[in-house]
């Protein structure tokens, strides 16, 4: 069958008015044996027929509008909404009906949108956090994870990590211990918060909450991961600094009351004797001035207080300066100290009293280190620039001394780090002049790069903007 016939209950109201109408054809044919009544027979069966047109035109016009509604409905359903909504003719039942339908569908259609609204507003939140976020359930499942948990974890992103443990992500011991605590804490009686360090000494605090949902069932949990390595780094950085300044002033201060109270309370009978001792003491006050200079300088440094006032300079005079200063020094040591100009060099653009300052330190150290009969040069050339990148003037520091191992280049310009402790303070070294370097340097927008070889000597290079491309 085609058409409305499909349609059953149509189907069975046309059989039963089928018949009814031959029941009362039957019987007005047994019992009709007049005109008359043959006359009310025939008209009978045209008015059955009319009405049988009638029912079926009617049957027609119900069965597309509930075909309409059932399509309509089935569309909604599957979550694709018409574009046209179901038309609404008369006031009847299905009328109603289909205004209720229209009705169903445009409010469905309002929440799916406000979910997916929501939904885009935590995720563009979850994405700005610098934090990694993770959502379990009661079994420890994973729910949700962001990209910068992804990240924390070295997790590929086109991995589908729904349905997950923790111990997947990760199996760190550390990771095992976190969720047995999660799992196991009083959300109700307190906060939950810990740290944690994984490989690679990268520390993470975590902080906890309980997802529950209207009925406050538990439906899992919410770990927010807080990278601290930085932090940790810091304060690991500041106790030595603390432990380090201690350790330096202590030094000089007790030379300097040993001496004092072997003067007040006991002075030698021979006045060379007391000279030398007050000549000790000098010595280590001003050990304990300049190091106290340099921590004044390198904390204006670190904290942007210098004013870096940009100047046209040339190499040449800069060096020469410098150079002066150490001649006598050189001298006395049997040091040849030179220097190399590259010629037509163009001017740098920097702090005249910073950069003579970082020359100082370099060199300083350079002629310190260098044991008897060696040789310092000090040298200026132009780096031409590259792939867009500005031409630099590279001002190099090179030593014949004994060299730095490998494995203390990196750390170099930490504050009070020394290769060999007893020989720098025996030198009047404070720890802090390579620290000073790397933050002259920073602020000039420069580059610092430390080279040396055993038994053959150091190298630092101090690349400085040129002029031409400072402006810029």
């Amino acid at each position: 069958m085609t058409g409305p016939w499909k349609n059953r209950l149509v189907l069975k109201l046309f059989l039963s008015y089928l018949g009814i109408v031959f029941l009362l054809s039957v019987f007005f044919y047994l019992y009709s044996g007049t005109v008359t009544q043959r006359t009310i027979l025939a008209g009978l069966i045209l008015a059955s027929a009319w009405g049988l047109l009638s029912a079926l035109l009617l049957s027609r016009t119900l069965s597309r509008r509930i075909r309409r509604m059932a399509e309509f409905s089935q569309e909604v359903a599957k979550g694709s909404f018409p574009p046209e909504f179901l038309p609404v003719r008369g006031e009847d039942e299905l009328s109603l009906l289909e205004k209720n339908l229209n009705e169903m569908s445009r409010r469905i259609q309002e929440k799916i949108r406000e979910t997916i609204a929501e939904k885009e507003k935590v995720e563009s939140i979850l994405r700005c956090m610098i934090e990694g976020v993770l959502v379990v359930d009661t079994r420890g499942s994973l729910i949700l994870i962001n990209d910068n948990a992804r990240e924390m974890f070295q997790l590929p992103t086109s991995r589908d990590l729904r349905g997950a443990s923790l111990y997947e992500i990760s199996r760190h011991p550390e990771m095992k211990r976190l969720m047995a605590e999660v799992l196991a804490c009083d959300y109700s009686a307190q906060c939950f918060s810990t740290e944690i360090c994984r490989d690679e000494g990268r520390w993470f605090r975590v902080n906890a909450v309980s997802l529950k949902a209207a009925d406050e069932k538990t439906l899992g949990y919410i770990l927010v991961f807080h990278d601290v390595t930085e932090l940790k780094r810091l304060e690991t950085v500041r106790a030595d600094f603390v432990a380090n300044v201690s350790h330096e002033l202590r030094t000089p201060l007790t030379a300097i009351r040993g001496y004092t109270e072997t003067l007040l309370h006991s002075p030698p009978p021979d006045p060379k004797d007391s000279e030398q001792f007050l000549g000790i003491i000098y010595r280590h006050s001003e050990r304990l001035g300049r190091l106290i200079d340099d921590l004044l300088a390198l904390s204006d440094l670190e904290s942007g207080k210098v004013q870096i006032t940009l100047q046209e300079l040339q190499a040449a005079e800069l060096i020469g300066r410098v150079l002066e200063i150490f001649q006598e020094q050189a001298r006395k040591k049997e040091i040849a100290l030179s220097h190399k100009i590259q010629p037509d060099l163009p001017p740098i653009l920097g702090d005249s009293d910073r950069l003579q300052q970082l020359l100082i330190n370099l060199v300083d150290n350079a002629v310190k280190y260098t044991p008897v009969g060696g040789q310092v040069l000090v040298s200026a050339s132009l780096v031409p620039s590259g792939n867009h990148h500005p031409s630099m003037v590279e001002i190099a520091v090179a030593d014949t001394g004994s060299g730095i191992p490998e494995k203390d280049l990196p750390r170099l310009t930490e504050r009070f780090y020394r290769v060999d402790k007893a020989r720098s303070r025996e030198l009047g070294g404070t720890g802090l002049g390579l620290a000073i370097v790397k933050h002259i340097v920073q602020a000039h927008r420069g580059q610092l790069k430390i080279e040396s070889q055993m038994q053959k000597g150091t190298t630092v290079r101090v690349s400085l903007l040129a002029e031409n491309d400072g402006k810029g």
